[in-house]
């Protein structure tokens, strides 16, 4: 527990340390005063906060108070309870692939939403699990927390898209030299946006996968034992993702990402990560950790391993 609390300290200073150098860097070479970042980062960050509950929960359905989701609800409130929490709104979403993620702010609320296909995939022992992972993000503010951290390469990511692309695409529509040193300019300046994103990201990413290991951390807590059903629910979530092409442009974030296995069965798949787990390197740039080592954690915190 307090090495994860230091490493979520470093990689947290360290994401902090490297989105205000890059910014200073920025604001100096276009000779502006840093009140602008003082004033700015926060107005962007209270409109982040408030709309993206409503973007992340578009397609999803509260079903609360639907007597065709009383188990569902009640189980979230019971977890709740035992997670000293105030009980999520319960939403379910029709997309394709096998899901589950916690949403919402203190003005809107906040919810916990899951996918069909996980309702169909998992037993209810296993869904518990899942619930009680999410329920760990409600209690430990990775909504807010994780948006924070993320808005500065959020924002010079789409930045430096823009102009990348649209330099590009200007370089081949220039009819005069003014034209194609426009659309040079824009793609050298897109191009080091997009370099100075992917420096930050590192750190984020790598506290984001801390943040996910920890609400690990609150099922096998809560769950004891039984938190194994946490481990087999993201074996059956990856048998069934090895099958799925998700559109990465979507900017979907996935509880295990799509990747090639052979095993069908989900304890074969367990004994698997159990034994070999996954390379160091293996999730470096995705926001959850690779589910082998997700798996070694929770089996060594619920005593199985």
């Amino acid at each position: 527990m307090k090495s994860l609390w230091l490493q979520m300290v470093v990689a947290g200073a360290l994401a902090v340390l490297a989105e205000f150098v890059v910014v200073y860097i920025l604001l100096s070479l276009l000779s502006l005063p840093l009140w602008i970042l003082a004033v700015g980062l926060p107005l962007f960050w209270l409109f982040q906060w408030l709309i993206s509950p409503v973007l992340i929960s578009r397609g999803a359905r509260e079903v609360t108070d639907d007597p065709a989701y009383a188990r569902l609800r009640d189980m979230v409130h019971e977890i709740a309870k035992r997670s000293g929490v105030k009980p999520p709104r319960v939403y379910v979403t029709d997309d394709p692939f096998p899901n589950a993620f916690a949403f919402g702010n203190l003005v809107q609320g906040r919810g916990v939403a899951v996918t069909r296909p996980l309702l169909e995939i998992l037993n209810e022992d296993e869904l518990y699990a899942v619930l009680a992972h999410e329920v760990g993000h409600v209690r430990h503010f990775d909504m807010e927390v994780v948006l924070a951290l993320g808005l500065i390469p959020s924002a010079l990511g789409s930045i430096g898209g823009f102009l990348l692309y649209s330099g590009q695409a200007l370089l081949f529509a220039a009819l005069d030299e003014a034209a194609l040193l426009v659309g040079l300019v824009m793609v050298a300046v897109g191009f080091l946006l997009m370099a100075a994103t992917f420096f930050i990201q590192v750190f984020v990413l790598w506290f984001n996968r801390l943040r996910e290991t920890y609400a690990d951390l609150h099922a096998a807590r809560l769950l004891g034992p039984a938190a194994v059903n946490l481990a087999r629910a993201l074996a059956k979530i990856q048998i069934y993702m090895s099958n799925v092409r998700v559109d990465p442009f979507k900017g979907i974030v996935l509880t295990v990402p799509p990747m090639r296995i052979k095993e069908s069965d989900p304890d074969e798949l367990l004994r698997k990560w159990s034994r070999e787990g996954a390379p160091a390197l293996a999730d470096f740039l995705s926001t959850h950790p690779h589910p082998a080592k997700r798996v070694r954690n929770i089996l060594a915190w619920s005593g199985i391993r």
